[in-house]
């Protein structure tokens, strides 16, 4: 990745303004964390950048301990758990900020909150699963958002991390802050955002598994979703996003896909499972449904909705079409 010039005094150098500059920080203490990013953000407030800081609440006043008073007016703290909810949903409110900024750009501080890992009984892949989307998607920001005006600095504290979100922040970062400027990090390992396994795993035998046919009448679709959702336990404030996922998703089996599919819905792991077969095998763009679309109707459209909505999607490509799986919190 080639990252974007720093601002005076800050070390690396300047090669493409254009490019999404995603860079990591460990360190243990308050201290340690703000260290290199106090720079970055004064620079930042005095370059018409826009900025915002979404940190724990340490992290929070550590940061307003040592930032001028001037930067402090021109700093947005943002609740952390609105830009960490849901992978999709991180993407999307960064590409906002980013549009949102337009000229000098955005500068995004943020401090991840990795998901518990969740024992479902299956095979450990599924209990690490949700943990495994964040990874992918911070090793694939700087390509999702090729060409917004954005720098984003996620700061992680070694003292409260276990040692898995460590590694998994070690290798999604292309780019590692130092006191004295940005460096590339030899421990990040690059995702294409695309295909989530070589075969998925089938619902939970215990469970009961509710399915539908897709047809070309998706008012029908939406309303046997919404019917088969509140059939699963699906709590009524998440139902309405489920049938936007199912709408999505349908739509684009019949508009771009195999023409016919199905959907099926089961309970794993405090979640409800939403699959969404298409007999397309055709699904092959690395970044689905993480590159912001422009509403024109295209595959890519779709399954950007679709991330906004769930709290995360596993495509899943096989020898007989790709299954979709968009995951809801119960």
């Amino acid at each position: 990745m080639t990252s974007r010039a720093a601002p005076p005094g800050c070390g690396a150098a300047a090669v493409d303004r254009t490019a999404v500059e995603h860079a990591a920080v460990f360190a243990g203490t308050g201290a340690g964390l703000c260290g290199p990013v106090v720079p970055r953000i004064t620079a930042g407030a005095e370059g018409g950048r826009r900025i915002t800081v979404a940190v724990g609440d340490r992290l929070r006043a550590a940061l307003r301990a040592r930032l001028p008073e001037h930067v402090l007016r021109r700093v947005d703290f943002a609740d952390r758990a609105a830009y960490y909810d849901a992978p999709g949903r991180t993407v999307g409110a960064l590409h906002r900020l980013a549009v949102e900024a337009q000229g000098a750009g955005a500068l995004f501080v943020g401090e991840p909150a990795p998901p518990p890992v969740v024992d479902t009984g299956r095979p450990p892949d599924r209990a690490h699963l949700e943990r495994e989307q964040w990874r992918r998607m911070e090793a694939a920001l700087d390509r999702a958002l090729a060409g917004d005006r954005l720098t984003v600095l996620c700061l992680h504290d070694t003292s409260a991390l276990d040692a898995a979100a460590l590694r998994d922040g070690r290798e999604s970062h292309p780019l590692l802050l130092v006191r004295g400027g940005t460096r590339a990090n030899p421990a990040y390992r690059a995702s294409d955002g695309g295909a989530d396994a070589a075969e998925p795993a089938p619902p939970p035998v215990a469970e009961p598994v509710l399915s539908l046919d897709i047809r070309p009448d998706l008012p029908s679709v939406r309303e046997e979703a919404a019917g088969l959702a509140e059939e699963a336990g699906l709590p009524q404030e998440r139902r309405a996003d489920l049938v936007v996922a199912v709408n999505e998703l349908a739509a684009n089996v019949l508009e771009h896909g195999a023409g016919k599919g199905t959907v099926s819905l089961w309970r794993e792991g405090g979640r409800l499972v939403c699959e969404v077969m298409d007999g397309s095998a055709e699904l092959d763009d690395p970044l689905v449904g993480f590159r912001p679309a422009d509403g024109l109707g295209g595959r890519g459209y779709g399954l950007w909705i679709t991330r906004q909505v769930c709290d995360f999607l596993e495509v899943l490509p096989g020898p007989e079409g790709t299954r979709m799986r968009a995951h809801f919190r119960i």
